[in-house]
């Protein structure tokens, strides 16, 4: 216990003291004592005389209160130094907007409470303007070492506005300005907003004045702390989650993130520059230019409930404030209350900001942003329906990669072609004990027919990257949000031709059908019977059979893609529709598989010459059977 504290509680117990043995009992109080407080004669009449309360009552009331208020004054002081002044008051609402955002400010802690997007964006499900977060499970503070008093944060604290409201026109930006007082009007915390027109930017400069015998200067002395709900806006929450998590870029260092969609936390090592609460669509992001200190704590999980529909996720973070002296201190600070949306995040003019929408991993990402993404903004300018628009990126992007496709369906039909033989050669060697010999006997019909068995699998790698920017583009647009096409609502979500009633659920698949996956399915098991129609019908021992595993993948998908994006089903079954189309074609009119076996036998009669790789495999291969042979005698 300090000095000032025992002090205090001195005081306390001196003024309790003195009030008992000075205020008088009422046996020694005169009959005929008059009062300040006066009671009209109707109050007087009405009320029944053994419930009247005398005017020496109601002085020894006021008396007490004034006592009491004493006390909290002491106490406050005690407590709160020279912020005492500003621990009573009344919390009220502060309005700051321009014609994107508006912002709810509290004077009660001077921060932020609330912020929505007034610019067209809804919340699916009550169709009002966007909530950026809940309002009742977040909470925003400055906390700082008071010298001798410990910490402090300026929730505790009431602000004084400079207006009560405030919105900003093409002419002129809003700005209110929140004053945390002290019993000295040179010392004290002022928060400045400045909101521009047509921005979801707003900047925030903290001015910490005369607080230098006060506020510690130490390291991380001062810091923002920030907890936040995240609001359910979009129609599906799994989905949703799935994209929710804290994304941040330390100075220096390339954009991170923490876990998306479930728990995880980090203490960072280096300057933080800048951090996103980002959810699927939107993000609450605040900019540091300058940068926060070491040692901010990020983190962040999902309700512990699955089922829970109001929150997507729970943020946190401490951001410790760089500072100097406190004599006249300013911390500039920018948020960002907005869309995930590339232009808005350009705009910012801060290092991978834009990253923000997680277009996928090295050349994944380098495909979404470099190709697909200017593709589908130029046929965007010019064709109102996404739907179209998808349609059309797909049927350019698998035409790009038609040299790839030939090159495919023509190491298939030679596959095709020489299954007769290698079904023969299964026939011939059966059993586990010739494994050997059937891998010799069908390695060398491959090369007698000049066959690559995995020329098939160099132009599928090719494309992987592709079909695989296209599963991360599709539900990271938010251009997609609210689009219609034929029976889908919001293409940024999944569809639904059917919901199962009574809230009946499928375990991993859902309470709905999706119309578009269940074509994308069907149209995947069709490519895939035409595309292995090549491959044995026997597999080698000890090797799955890949014809029952690529027929049951269509099913996996069907639970897999159920709940995704619907624009992303519609993607796939395009694409498998146009793929199904270019293997129809070109079998029909293009390749002819009596003249590629009629090659082939030609290829027998004028074998190649083994390579001397080829050479020694089979020697290692001879030998390897030769052992066994003998650990059998």
């Amino acid at each position: 216990m300090d000095k000032n504290q025992s002090i205090g509680i001195a005081l306390i117990i001196l003024l309790m003291v003195g009030y008992f043995w000075l205020t008088p009992s009422p046996e020694e109080t005169s009959p005929n004592e008059t009062s300040d407080i006066e009671k009209t004669s109707e109050e007087i009449k009405t009320t029944p005389s053994s419930e009247r309360i005398t005017e020496k009552e109601i002085v020894q009331h006021q008396e007490l209160d004034s006592a009491q208020q004493a006390l909290i004054n002491i106490q406050n002081q005690s407590q709160f130094g020279i912020f005492s002044t500003s621990t009573q008051g009344t919390s009220q609402d502060i309005s700051i907007q321009n014609d994107k955002l508006r912002i709810t400010l509290d004077t009660k802690g001077g921060l932020f409470k609330n912020a929505n997007l007034i610019d067209g964006y809804t919340n699916y499900w009550t169709k009002e303007p966007i909530a950026l977060w809940n309002e009742e499970l977040s909470a925003i503070n400055l906390s700082f070492e008071y010298s001798g008093k410990g910490n402090l944060s300026t929730d505790k604290f009431y602000f004084e506005p400079s207006s009560s409201s405030a919105i900003a026109n093409d002419q002129n930006p809003a700005s209110i300005k929140m004053k945390l007082k002290t019993n000295d009007p040179n010392k004290y915390i002022e928060y400045i907003y400045t909101l521009r027109n047509g921005s979801y930017q707003f900047n925030l400069d903290i001015n910490i004045v005369g607080l230098d015998n006060i506020i510690s200067t130490n390291q991380n002395s001062i810091n923002l702390n920030w907890t936040l709900a995240g609001n359910h806006n979009e129609k599906g929450i799994e989905d949703e989650r799935r994209y929710s998590s804290i994304f941040y870029r330390e100075v220096d260092e390339n954009r991170d993130y923490l876990s998306e969609g479930r728990e995880d936390e980090e203490v960072l090592e280096h300057d933080l520059n800048w951090m996103s609460f980002k959810q699927k669509f939107f993000s609450v992001m605040i900019i540091s230019d300058q940068g926060f200190q070491v040692g901010a704590k990020l983190e962040n999980h999902a309700p512990e409930e699955a089922k829970d529909t109001t929150v997507n996720m729970f943020y946190s973070a401490s951001l410790p404030l760089k500072t100097n002296s406190l004599s006249n201190t300013n911390i500039p600070l920018r948020f960002y209350f907005g869309p995930n949306e590339f232009n808005s995040l350009k705009s910012l003019s801060v290092d991978e900001v834009t990253r923000i929408i997680d277009y996928g991993p090295w050349i994944i990402g380098w495909v979404n942003r470099y190709i697909v993404r200017p593709m589908y903004f130029f046929f965007s300018k010019h064709i109102s329906s996404v739907g179209l628009v998808i349609l059309i990126i797909t049927l350019i992007i698998k035409m790009a990669l038609f040299p790839v496709t030939w090159k495919n369906y023509l190491s298939s039909a030679k596959m095709r072609v020489l299954k007769p033989q290698i079904e023969e050669i299964n026939a011939k060697f059966e059993g586990k004990d010739k494994a050997m010999e059937k891998q010799q006997a069908t390695m060398t019909l491959y090369r007698q027919t000049g066959v690559n068995p995995f020329a098939g699998c160099i132009p599928m790698l090719f494309q992987m990257p592709i079909l695989y920017a296209m599963f991360r583009f599709f539900p990271a647009s938010i251009e997609l949000r609210g689009k219609s096409f034929l029976w889908a609502e919001d293409l940024s979500s999944y569809d639904s031709i059917f919901n199962f009633p009574g809230g009946f659920e499928i375990p991993f698949y859902g309470a709905h059908i999706s119309g578009f996956t269940l074509l994308m399915a069907a149209s995947t098991f069709v490519y895939t019977r035409m595309n292995s129609s090549n491959m044995p019908t026997q597999s080698q021992p000890g090797m799955p059979n890949m014809k029952v595993i690529m027929n049951f993948f269509p099913i996996m998908m069907l639970f897999f893609f159920n709940k995704f994006s619907s624009a992303l089903s519609l993607y796939y079954f395009v694409a498998n529709m146009i793929s199904i189309s270019q293997m129809w074609s070109i079998k029909k009119w293009f390749v002819n598989e009596d003249k590629i076996l009629a090659k082939m036998e030609e290829k027998k009669k004028n074998p190649k010459k083994k390579s001397n790789f080829q050479q020694k495999l089979e020697e290692m291969q001879k030998q390897q059977q030769e052992l066994k042979k003998k650990k059998k005698n």
